[in-house]
Order: C-alpha cells, then sequence, then structure tokens
C-alpha cells in the first residue's frame, strides 16, 4: 500500500438510511437527523480510532477517508477536515435514477465545504434509453467542471442497472452482476470519460480478474484510478472483491454499510455504547484495510497479520 492510496469510509447514505431506520425515505423529522447525526458520527470516531492505531492498525493517515454528507451528518465534514482526513461530499440527489444535482448550487457548495473529493452516484447503462444517457452525460459534465473549477478531484460512483431486457436475457438479478454488468460498467466508463474528466472511479465489483485489470487500464488512460465499492455485502463476500481488485491494481476502496450498519444500527437502538460501536468500526475499517494491503503488496514486504 501506498500513501497515494484511497481508503474511503462511505456514510453519506440519505434516503436508504432513513428507511432502514424508520421505514421510509421523506425527508427525516428532527429527531430522526438528530439520531443520525449521531451516529454519522460515530462512524467517523471509529475511523480516527483506526488511524489512532498506527502502524498495529495499518491504516495510514495520509490514506485514510470519508465520504459524508451534510444533510444527515452535519458537522462531521468539519471534524474530519480538522483532524487531516481526505474528505469527499456528494453531489446526487439521493434515490433517482436520472443524475440531478444537490444543491442546486454546486459552485457554492464546494466552495463553502472545501472537499478534497467532490462525489456523484450515478445509474447509467449503455444499453438504456438514449436521450437519458445523453441527459445524463450533458448534467454530469457540468458538475465535474464545477468540481474541478473549486479544486476537488472529481469522484464517479457508477453502478449499471440492468434493463429489462438484459434481465430477461441472464434470468436473474445474480447472473446479471456476474456475467452481463462487467462489460457494461466499461462501456459505461468509456463513454462517459468522453464526456467529462474523472479522477476516481467508483466501481461495482467486476467478476473475473482480468475485468478489473482492464477497468484500471481505462481509467488510466485518462489519467484517472479505480477504488471499489461495498455494495452492502457481508465482510467475506467484499474481501473476495477487494483481494482481486487490489491484486490488479485498484488505488483503494469505499466501503460503507459493510462496516458501520450493525454499530450504527445497535447504537441508535440502544443495544450498544459509543465506546462499543466506535470499536465495531474501527475494528471493521482496519479489516479491509488490511485485506486491501495484502492483496496489492509486493513482493518482498510484509503482509498485515490478522487476514484469513
Amino acid at each position: 500500500m501506498n500513501p497515494a492510496d484511497l481508503l474511503m469510509l462511505a456514510v453519506d447514505q440519505r434516503p436508504w438510511l432513513t428507511h432502514a431506520l424508520y421505514g421510509h425515505t421523506r425527508r427525516a423529522a428532527p429527531d430522526e437527523r438528530a439520531a443520525i447525526c449521531r451516529g454519522k458520527h460515530m462512524v467517523l470516531d471509529g475511523l480516527l480510532a483506526a488511524v489512532d492505531g498506527g502502524v498495529d492498525s495499518g491504516v495510514a493517515s495520509e490514506s485514510a477517508a470519508i465520504l459524508v454528507d451534510d444533510a444527515l451528518g452535519p458537522g462531521v465534514a468539519e471534524r474530519a477536515r480538522d483532524h487531516g482526513v481526505t474528505l469527499s461530499m456528494p453531489l446526487e440527489r439521493g434515490g433517482l435514477d436520472v443524475y440531478e444535482d444537490e444543491p442546486d448550487d454546486v459552485a457554492a457548495y464546494l466552495a463553502h465545504h472545501r472537499p478534497d473529493l467532490a462525489k456523484v452516484l450515478v445509474r447509467y447503462n449503455p444499453d438504456g434509453d438514449p436521450e437519458v444517457n445523453a441527459l445524463q452525460r450533458r448534467r454530469l459534465a457540468a458538475t465535474e467542471r464545477a468540481a474541478h473549477e473549486a479544486g476537488c478531484r472529481f469522484l464517479f460512483e457508477l453502478l449499471v442497472p440492468p434493463t429489462p431486457a438484459q434481465l430477461e436475457s441472464a434470468g436473474d438479478r445474480a447472473t446479471f452482476d456476474e456475467q452481463l454488468r462487467p462489460a457494461l460498467i466499461l462501456r459505461g466508463m468509456e463513454e462517459l470519460g468522453r464526456a467529462m474528466a474523472v479522477d476516481v472511479w467508483k466501481l461495482e465489483q467486476l467478476g473475473a480478474e482480468p475485468n478489473y485489470a482492464d477497468a484500471v487500464e481505462l481509467a488510466a488512460s485518462t489519467g484517472g484510478e479505480c477504488i471499489l465499492l461495498g455494495a452492502g455485502a457481508t465482510a467475506e463476500q467484499v474481501d473476495t472483491w477487494l483481494t482481486a481488485a487490489g491484486r490488479q491494481g485498484f488505488g483503494g476502496f469505499a466501503i460503507g454499510r459493510s462496516v458501520w450498519w450493525e454499530a450504527m444500527r445497535g447504537l441508535l437502538a440502544g443495544e450498544v455504547d459509543h465506546e462499543t460501536a466506535t470499536a465495531r468500526v474501527a475494528a471493521g475499517y482496519t479489516r479491509f484495510v488490511a485485506t486491501f494491503r495484502n492483496s496489492s503488496t509486493s513482493p518482498g514486504t510484509e503482509p498485515v497479520p490478522g487476514v484469513v
């Protein structure tokens, strides 16, 4: 692992989190916002605890990063910056199939918060509706320009949902994910990369290892890099994906729910205290750091203990 690696704890979920905790995707009520904010601050505390573990945790402070919103996590970004943690913040309106900026004034938002990376989450299938795809590319190109003008790196989270025809062809979602989606991700990167300058691609698992290498090569051709997202999968499943990605040159990860969901749920339900929840987040994050380090360790260097 080198100092440029991006080892990101993602806690920018908004509609997903309100639904998981409270069963709705409306604007959170004041007491709900306060509780979620408490949970997101706990997640940052877990990240900071992992960094404070120093050499034993394998977490270099210059590689530690957090992705967080200010709608349900006010104050987390500021605390992260004060502690020297690399900061990424989302620019998309959550839960939409077609990309929209949120807030409307991206430039002012970025000038105020000064994140290191401006992140967009986009659902884009190259075989989807051509007019919708073109609209998304136009919107995202404008967002990318605003991000770079603000001095931010542009982080693009690409999700490729199946079209009805693709899902019918595959037979089920799992088969689509493994057999059809990897090639669609690569095609999506090509199309989107022609319309905008992406610094970091945040990608779903790509199946066979050569697909990861192809993504790295494609990103590098325009000066970018790739990191892996966790998709809320089990830790064991994420370990498998992350090992393949690290071996093929991915520059890190952005993993969220797989690390902090049970700790946050337990904290807000009163089942565990803040200290216990924080320790669980630190342990989960450190686990994936070790997995990534061991997968990307060059010959002759010492692997991190504690990963099977």
